[in-house]
């Protein structure tokens, strides 16, 4: 055949028959896949190799079949595609196409047929570097054909509102990646292509196109390439031999991993308030920021950086403590401000404007508002968020400072109770105050002491619940007459009984304990005397009685009793004044009188037959009832002393002139004796500074018998003083 050189524009190059032009199909697949394929020509019009008319894998003819076959071979589909465009690899491509795809190619040429020679066989010189093109584009072949995948990656940027698209190549069977194949790439999730509003572009396998996020969520990307396929379609030129087109590109598609992307978010914060504060102390929140979804990387960047979130923060104050509420309630009264900047997430101090000032609560309640932030990034935040009113660890206490103020009861019926006055404390709040009930000898003091005295007891305590403040009284507690009997007044002590309150700190209050022997806190329990006065002398038969007011305090309760009674005794039968005091055995004795009250008694009458000098000594007696069958306590908490000036009457004999009470200034006074009786033994009194005669005690002697009427007229005489009356402190005998 020779070739004819008139060839018109759409001629494919090195593709003639017999000077007819041959017209190209017209386009298949995604792109300009038409491509022309025929034998090896080796006298071709361009005076060497080229492409002619042969069909691969189809007997010559002068019709062609117009089916869709296949190549049946990746690798040739791959070097038709891709090499087929310049005329100059058409030689090649056809040995390669007959080498991959002829049965005939391996079959010995037996001299007849087409009139060439065996491409395999041949030495022909324009054949080696046809071959070797061949082999190359083979090699090609096997390193970057099909069967094709893909898998496309996507890459954040750091702020999660951008992101670009790689490994968009075509991988080969042997993993190799290619780049330049037609290809689409769709957006899944809430993004668009950069530069568009639109989730689908095309592109070429090997780009790396990037995206922005239009909402928060995940995004991922789909993306088809159009590969070279497998396919082949025969066009035939009716009269002429079929003529191959390679088309039918295969789609090869692949979906990426999900990533996450962010366009704008929430910030939000949990915090923690100081706990305790003093007056005058700063107000402290320690806001602990972060995203609403707790994921710290939804913190926009913006230049590699976070923008910054301003919190504002408004502290309230109330008296009472309040229940944690979604809103701040009604009438709660905002107290001071404070704003702190977030530059992601992390602790930010804020401190408020104004100090504390006031016991009570402090709430602080956080909030973030979009309108408030820099308008260049308002964009990034989603909107509002406030805090929960009184949000766990946001209470500051200052704490309430309770005080008491108390002053104790008189004893009523062998009991005492107090009377609490609170103030300082919170309102409405109830407060356990505890009252230690104290004996002691010591006196109280102005303004009280902060240590108890070395002998303090504390006999009884008492605990009373206050609500608030206000004057509260506190349970009676019951006088240990026993105790101050017989360590107090048996040993010539004083005795006094005070209160001491204190309370313990609480949530919201600071403790508080009270001064010791505060006046107000104090019952004096003095010790019981009687002060007494016969009635005149006068002449037998003579009516007499004896008069007693009694001071100090008056034991008194269930199951105790104090009883009275006075004594007669006869000195001797003088009238003149020179008798001698001696009370041994009385002459009469009273019946037992009952004492509950400080005050005057009156002893029973009675009558002295007999002329002589009479004198009286009265008794003051405790019994203690201690049931259960116990012994009963008894003490003498008072006897007067034998010889008494005061305690003195004369009986006269009948029709005798009765002279005056009185001494005359120059007559020796009355000798008395210290109250034993002659060889008894036995103390028959209790002077003001000597021990109590107690249930089974033993009472020391004042002194022996010799010299104590002596002993005691210097006595009696220093107790007259030089006026010749007692002193004060002499009438509590």
């Amino acid at each position: 055949m020779d070739a004819s050189a008139a060839h018109a524009a759409t001629d494919l190059p090195g593709m003639h028959q017999s000077g007819i032009t041959v017209q190209a199909p017209p386009p298949r697949g995604f792109g300009d896949w038409s491509m022309w394929l025929g034998s090896l020509n080796l006298n071709g019009a361009a005076g060497g190799p080229t492409a002619f008319c042969f069909d691969v894998g189809i007997p010559a003819g002068p019709a062609g079949s117009g089916a869709v076959g296949s190549l049946g071979n990746p690798q040739l589909n791959y070097v038709i595609q891709k090499y087929q465009g310049d005329p100059s690899n058409h030689a090649a491509l056809a040995y390669l196409a007959h080498e991959l795809a002829d049965p005939r190619f391996n079959v010995p040429w037996n001299g007849t047929g087409a009139p060439y020679a065996n491409l395999r066989d041949s030495s022909d010189p324009q054949l080696p570097g046809i071959r070797a093109q061949a082999a190359g584009m083979l090699a090609d072949a096997k390193a970057n054909s099909g069967p094709y995948s893909t898998q496309p990656k996507l890459s954040m940027d750091a702020n999660g509102r951008s992101g670009t698209v790689t490994s968009t190549e075509l991988i080969s069977a042997a993993g190799n990646k290619l780049s330049g194949f037609p290809a689409r790439a769709v957006l899944n999730g809430p993004a668009v292509w950069a530069g568009t509003n639109s989730q689908s572009i095309n592109l070429s396998s090997g780009d790396q196109p990037g995206f922005a996020a239009t909402g928060n969520g995940t995004v991922s990307v789909t993306l088809t390439i159009d590969a070279p396929g497998v396919s082949a379609t025969t066009y035939s030129v009716p009269g002429y031999q079929n003529l191959l087109v390679a088309g039918g590109a295969q789609p090869v598609a692949g979906t990426s991993a999900d990533a996450r992307v962010i366009f704008d978010f929430q910030p939000v914060a949990t915090s923690t308030a100081s706990r305790y504060v003093e007056a005058g102390q700063p107000l402290l929140d320690a806001l602990h920021v972060n995203t609403s979804t707790g994921n710290a990387s939804d913190w926009v960047l913006v230049d590699g950086a976070h923008i910054p979130g301003r919190f504002d923060l408004d502290w309230y104050y109330s008296p009472v403590k309040l229940a944690p509420a979604a809103q701040v309630p009604a009438g709660v009264v905002k107290f001071a401000s404070g704003t702190g900047t977030a530059t992601g997430p992390g602790d930010v101090t804020v401190t408020a404007d104004k100090k504390a000032d006031k016991a009570g609560y402090y709430y602080p309640v956080a909030r973030f508002a979009k309108a408030a932030q820099p308008t260049g990034v308002q964009q990034y935040f989603r909107g509002d968020w406030t805090a929960g009113f009184n949000d766990p660890n946001e209470e500051t206490i200052q704490k309430y400072q309770p005080e008491v103020a108390t002053k104790a009861s008189a004893i009523e019926n062998g009991k005492v109770h107090d009377i609490i006055t609170v103030t300082g404390n919170e309102p409405h709040k109830e407060l356990s105050i505890s009252t230690d009930f104290v004996l002691t000898s010591a006196s109280p003091i102005a303004g009280g002491t902060d240590t108890a005295p070395a002998d303090a007891e504390v006999v009884a305590t008492i605990s009373t619940k206050v609500t608030g403040n206000g004057e509260f009284k506190t349970a009676a507690v019951e006088v240990p007459w026993e105790k101050i009997v017989a360590e107090k007044w048996a040993k010539g002590l004083n005795a006094y009984l005070y209160f001491s309150e204190r309370i313990d700190a609480t949530e919201s209050t600071k403790p508080w304990d009270g001064k010791e022997l505060l006046p107000n806190e104090t019952v004096t329990v003095a010790k019981p005397s009687i002060v007494t006065k016969a009635s005149e002398s006068g002449t037998v038969p003579l009516v007499a009685h004896d008069i007693g007011i009694v001071s100090g305090t008056i034991p008194s309760g269930a199951g105790i009793k104090v009883t009275t009674k006075v004594s007669q005794y006869k000195f001797d039968d003088s009238t003149d004044g020179s008798a001698q005091a001696v009370c041994a055995n009385p002459s009469w004795t009273s019946t037992d009188q009952d004492v509950t009250t400080p005050g005057e008694i009156t002893y029973p009458s009675h009558t002295i037959a007999y002329k002589g000098t009479y004198g009286y000594v009265e008794e003051l007696n405790l019994t203690i009832d201690k049931g259960r069958g116990k012994a009963p306590f008894t003490a003498q908490l008072h006897k007067g002393n034998c010889g008494e000036k005061n305690e003195t009457v004369i009986a006269y004999p009948e029709a005798a002139t009765v002279p005056p009470k009185e001494p005359a200034p120059n007559k020796p006074a009355l000798m008395v004796n210290t109250g034993f009786a002659p060889g008894s033994g036995t103390a028959q009194e209790a002077g003001p500074n000597l021990p109590l005669l107690l249930a089974g005690g033993t009472a020391t002697a004042l002194a022996a018998l010799g010299g104590a009427g002596l002993l005691y007229r210097k006595h009696f005489n220093k107790r007259r003083g030089e006026a010749g009356s007692l002193t004060a402190d002499e009438h509590t005998d």
